[in-house]
């Protein structure tokens, strides 16, 4: 069936395939003709624009995901009514979805699912330290690049906690069952703690391929979110570290006030438990070194864990492909001081890179040093901190 929608022009914008659909519309790859450029259009179900209080809405919550400039998070170019139809535009993102990359190709690794849940969780933090609640966290908004970058998308549904709740207010529980919080199907205050739930059941979904509760009754589901314990994961998929059952068990805990309190806290929590090999290392040495007495050799080993820990932060808060996406977003945007700008980003990114590398050898070493401590071997342990010591 041919879409009468593909060639049209909608406020300047030609639309040119169907990319997917949502709750709330259709979304398409359209080029802002003014501007030359490839955008998402999102064009919103008629049955909703005609609504003038979906409307008001809209416009309001386009505002407040537009003033959100982060990037784990879809940036907004515009959004308006044209001729009665609701529309956005946004960046396009090429890549797939975490739900259609999941069911593809099966489920994630878990240092690539903590991966992915530390950039959401990101992007959260950037949501909620502005107020706003996302409300519909799950795999579908999350944009996964062919370098793994994610977007976290579809603030559509992001929530003012500043609003009066007259405002706001919805006898209706919006969002996907699998992923939706205790205290929204039981009327209760909604706040950040609700998209730590979301976020947590997302890793559920990342690490096994299956969502929390499997049932087909939306009465079941909406039941077992609120009673029912989840699974453990490592009794979902086999070869999973167990560590990883109580990080989703606390994730998903039917009482806000016993969840993580933020989700970059969770993102910590699914990296210390095996979802991110890079710091693994650090965190084996610092267990193995926390048993030994005062001593010279335990100073030393302190520095070196510390030393580890400063630059296996200074990597993952500005990651060598974070810097080469705003690299290319700066050579195909318009604005003054292009070539100085890729240029200073260009030495940021050699920087990063070595330190990487540098983060990746001292790797090697501090698993060699902790192999000798925990073995009791006193020549390993010397000559892995002689290693580490000259590498500096």
């Amino acid at each position: 069936m041919t879409d009468s929608s593909i060639g049209s022009v909608v406020a300047g914008h030609r639309i040119e395939r169907f990319v997917g659909r949502g709750g709330m519309g259709v979304v398409y790859a359209a080029v802002d003709l003014a501007l030359d450029r490839t955008v998402a259009l999102k064009l919103i179900g008629p049955e909703l624009a005609a609504e003038p209080g979906f409307r008001r809405r809209f416009m309001t919550e386009s505002k407040i995901a537009a003033a959100i400039d982060h990037p784990n998070v879809v940036p907004i170019f515009r959004a308006g009514e044209e001729d009665g139809r609701l529309f956005l535009a946004m960046r396009f993102v090429a890549g797939d979805d975490l739900r259609t990359l999941v069911e593809r190709d099966g489920p994630l690794a878990p240092e690539r699912a903590g991966a992915v849940i530390a950039q959401v969780a990101a992007a959260l933090a950037a949501a909620h330290a502005r107020g706003l609640v996302h409300r519909d966290v799950k795999p579908a908004n999350v944009l996964v690049t062919g370098e793994d970058h994610c977007y976290l998308t579809d603030f559509g549904l992001v929530k003012d906690l500043a609003a009066t709740a007259g405002a706001t207010q919805s006898a209706t529980v919006v969002g996907t069952l699998d992923y939706v919080a205790p205290e929204r199907i039981q009327g209760g205050e909604t706040g950040p703690w609700t998209d730590v739930y979301a976020l947590g059941c997302v890793l559920f979904f990342a690490l096994t391929g299956a969502v929390v509760f499997p049932l087909e009754a939306p009465e079941s589901k909406l039941w077992a979110h609120v009673s029912e314990p989840p699974p453990a994961v490592s009794t979902v998929r086999s070869g999973l570290p167990e560590a990883l059952d109580a990080v989703v068990a606390r994730a998903l805990a039917k009482d806000p006030r016993e969840r993580y309190a933020s989700a970059p806290e969770l993102a910590a929590a699914v990296a210390e438990a095996g979802g991110a090999r890079p710091r693994a290392p650090i965190e084996r040495l610092a267990r193995a070194a926390a048993a030994l007495p005062p001593s010279a050799e335990a100073e030393r080993i302190e520095a070196a864990v510390a030393r580890a820990r400063r630059l296996h932060d200074a990597v993952a808060a500005l990651p060598p492909e974070e810097i080469e996406r705003q690299i290319a977003a700066v050579r195909s945007g318009h604005g003054p001081n292009k070539a100085e700008r890729v240029d200073a980003l260009a030495q940021r990114l050699a920087a990063q890179r070595r330190s990487r590398s540098e983060l990746e050898a001292l790797n090697d070493q501090i698993e060699r040093l902790a192999a000798g401590l925990e073995s009791g071997d006193a020549d390993a342990v010397g000559g892995a901190l002689d290693v580490l010591e000259a590498a500096r």
